[in-house]
């Protein structure tokens, strides 16, 4: 199945696509600040497994010494019971799994930050994910004579892991490392038979415009990967694929469009009839474990 990653990191119905669940306390009967507390918990199952009492106090405007009273006015004798509670609950699935690992860890205010963060990044990309155009990628890579990739700044890394994993199944992969005047020479070797890949995190640089008007003129393929769902580009292109890195003014995260690119190496692999060059690396190995032991 297409972006199985996804399907198995949210299950469906798991940490971010969550079922409406009847809550374990009547919000009635609560006062005014375990109402906030309560009404939150109700809304936000997930998040509560891997939040401290701060957090909490911070989402919901009460003072954390609430919040602490709040479990015994439910039931409960603390956060850690509650939470218990909400694991056994819970049904079982990968994301769950994780999470009630989690939940067992000492995570530290900026760690829960950052976990809820990258749990956020990967909802909205898959909420904005659209299967036509990642199949599309997928026959336009596996089609190709020859894969150009842009990968500028931070996205060098996912540029290197594809050429890499790429040209495991045989497939012909560039990075265009040029910049400025100099990336015309790559000009030269692309035609209509090759598909151009490019990431443009922030916005499209002078060099991507130029890489897609001459990929578009010699009727070749292009793939533009970028942060911003509404990309703004004065050249036309073939295929979008959108993944999230978070607001222009907090730190950028990687992890969805690594998801991204994780996904696009496995439907490749699994398009492609023959895998002989990977037939043929174990070989290699075998031939070569004495002088090159793994």
């Amino acid at each position: 199945m297409i972006f199985f990653h996804f399907d198995i990191f949210f299950a469906r119905n798991a940490t971010i696509i969550e079922k409406r669940r009847k809550p374990v306390f009547n919000l009635n009967e609560l006062s005014s600040s375990q109402w906030r507390i309560g009404n939150w918990i109700v809304h936000n199952e997930a998040e509560v497994l891997i939040s401290t009492e701060k957090d909490i106090a911070a989402a919901t405007g009460v003072s954390i010494a609430s919040v602490s009273r709040f479990w015994k006015a439910v039931g409960f004798d603390n956060l850690k019971a509650f939470k218990q509670f909400l694991k056994e609950k819970r049904e079982i699935t990968p994301a769950k799994k994780l999470l009630n690992t989690m939940t067992d860890l000492e995570y530290s205010s900026l760690q829960s930050h950052h976990l809820n963060r990258s749990i956020h990044h990967l909802q909205a990309t898959l909420n904005l994910f659209q299967k036509e155009a990642f199949e599309k990628a997928v026959a336009s890579i596996c089609t190709s004579n020859k894969l150009y990739i842009y990968a500028p700044g931070p996205s060098l890394g996912l540029g290197e892991l594809l050429s890499y994993r790429l040209r495991r199944y045989g497939l012909d992969v560039r990075i265009v490392r040029w910049f400025g005047s100099e990336i015309l020479e790559e000009l030269l070797h692309i035609n209509e038979y090759c598909t151009v890949m490019l990431f443009s995190f922030g916005r499209l640089l002078k060099e991507a415009e130029v890489l897609l008007m001459h990929a578009h003129q010699k009727n070749g393929k292009t793939i533009v990967i970028s942060d911003q769902p509404g990309l703004e580009s004065p050249i036309k292109y073939d295929i979008f694929l959108y993944a999230d890195r978070g607001e222009k003014n907090e730190f950028h995260s990687m992890i969805a469009p690594l998801f991204l690119m994780e996904n696009l190496i496995v439907e490749v692999g699994k398009a492609i009839p023959s895998l002989e060059n990977m037939e043929q690396l174990d070989k290699l190995r075998k031939s070569f474990k004495d002088f090159l032991p793994r």
